[in-house]
């Protein structure tokens, strides 16, 4: 790729919700070790007759996505045919949402950068194609699922910026409105890319910028392969530039993972192609009937908030964002944190994310208060002991002189050992020496084998002298 061409990226990202039945039947939504064509019913079937009503839950949760990602939501929205044609969608046509869908025009920030978000709407999923043998199997168990499709604006600049915004929001949709579990392995989040490239500076008719055809790359199920296909798909544009016809076209493309390539597929078809009428079984959506609030206030915090509140209570910002950014050791850390108190913060945060003391989550609540009011009074190889001697059944007073016996003293006892050794640097550092504070906390640092807290040892170390 070159500095001479400027990229436009556009993203389509479908994420299946994690919710009990179907976008439009009762049927079980979670087809993941379902044998095939088992989950399904008339109404995913598209058999006569059957009538189709609307999932309130999904409905709820593309509410709630679309308010944590800056949407407005409309007043009236309702769901639309999608016709085409394919093996794997029975009523040969999907229910989906094209003119007035349920949010609208909201934005997420990539490291400063406003990425808009034009449309947030709801549809059915169509069912699977196998392949196997040489002849293809159809399983509908998936047919039907709720599927919520987030637009963006040609905003994104780069490739490594498309991989970022899809990270976040990874994140957003799992951790914070909880409505999917996201995982682009499984296919519950998939991602078709849009792609064009402009030469700087160089116009086109109508004052407009000249620029290349439209690469739609489809169906990406990793981060790792968006970026590398986008930037395959940037190379083609750029080298191929002057080929591109006046008038812009737009085509269908697949990535190839094996060859780190991309081949083309169709020709992109257009709204026309896929005759869209309002879908007469199902009525109008009326958001005035649906509790926005409540949905809005129900999101968990975001990374950024997490991360912001850790810092607050002391916690470095590299460890901050270790927790914010994953959701099991920030549930640990929230319960030790909530046993032993701010005080602590700092060292439940530094034992958490190093996994200083091995099955931390499965300690009973008493062992973890004694562990993190301990932890700078001990030197850590000396508090493992004791965390070892109590998970057998001592005490901590009786684990406390078992390893004491055995040579394990405290920082508060290694300090004061070392104090008394040194009178003539106590005399020095009281009259006025401030510099010595480094020599006593150097030594304590080689009589504890560098297993002792810095900050702990300068605290007591200053109420000592």
């Amino acid at each position: 790729m070159t500095e001479n061409f400027k990229t436009t990226i556009g993203l389509e990202i479908h994420v299946q919700l994690a919710t009990k039945s179907k976008m439009f039947c009762r049927c079980d939504n979670n087809a993941d070790n379902a044998k095939p064509n088992t989950l399904v019913c008339p109404v995913c079937l598209g058999l006569p007759g059957a009538l189709p009503v609307a999932n309130k839950t999904a409905i709820e949760w593309t509410f709630k996505t679309g308010l944590a990602l800056n949407c407005k939501i409309p007043e009236i929205a309702k769901f639309d045919r999608k016709h085409y044609f394919y093996p794997d969608l029975p009523k040969g046509y999907q229910i989906s949402q094209y003119d007035e869908p349920f949010c609208k025009n909201g934005h997420l920030e990539i490291d400063g950068e406003k990425i808009r978000i034009n449309r947030i709407h709801l549809e059915e999923d169509a069912g699977k194609l196998l392949h196997k043998n040489g002849k293809s199997l159809v399983d509908l168990n998936r047919a039907g699922t709720p599927l919520m499709e987030i637009v963006t604006e040609p905003d994104i600049t780069t490739p490594v910026m498309a991989g970022d915004f899809l990270r976040k929001l990874q994140k957003i949709v799992r951790d914070v409105v909880e409505v999917s579990e996201a995982s682009m392995e499984k296919g519950h989040l998939r991602c078709d890319a849009n792609v064009s490239v402009t030469r700087n500076g160089e116009q086109g008719t109508g004052n407009k910028e000249r620029m290349s055809q439209i690469i739609e790359i489809k169906n990406l199920n990793s981060f790792r392969f968006v970026e590398k296909a986008l930037i395959k798909a940037v190379e083609k544009l750029q080298s191929e530039y002057e080929k591109w016809p006046a008038k812009m076209t737009k085509e269908t493309w697949g990535y190839n993972s094996d060859t780190d390539s991309i081949f083309l597929q169709r020709a992109k078809e257009e709204a026309a192609d896929y005759r869209y009428f309002p879908e007469p079984d199902l009525p109008l959506v009326k958001s005035a009937e649906f509790d926005l609030e409540n949905l809005r206030n129900s999101a968990k915090e975001t990374h950024e908030e997490v991360k912001l509140r850790l810092e607050k209570i002391g916690i470095s910002p590299q460890f901050a964002n270790i927790l914010a950014s994953d959701k099991t050791k920030q549930s640990l850390f929230n319960h030790c944190h909530n046993l032993a108190g701010d005080e602590y913060a700092g060292e439940i945060a530094k034992a958490i994310v190093q996994n200083t003391f091995l099955g931390l989550k499965d300690y009973p609540d008493e062992l973890i208060t004694v562990i993190f009011k301990n932890i700078g009074k001990y030197p850590r190889n000396v508090l493992l002991k004791i965390v070892g001697q109590m998970l057998e059944g001592s005490t901590f007073d009786e684990a406390k002189k078992t390893v004491e016996a055995e040579g394990g003293d405290s920082v508060e006892a290694i300090i004061d050992k070392i104090i008394s050794d040194n009178p003539a640097e106590v005399e020095r550092y009281r009259n006025g020496d401030a510099k010595l504070l480094g020599f006593f906390v150097g030594q304590t640092m080689r009589e504890t084998k560098g297993s002792a807290d810095p900050q702990v040892i300068n605290r007591i170390l200053k109420e000592r002298l």
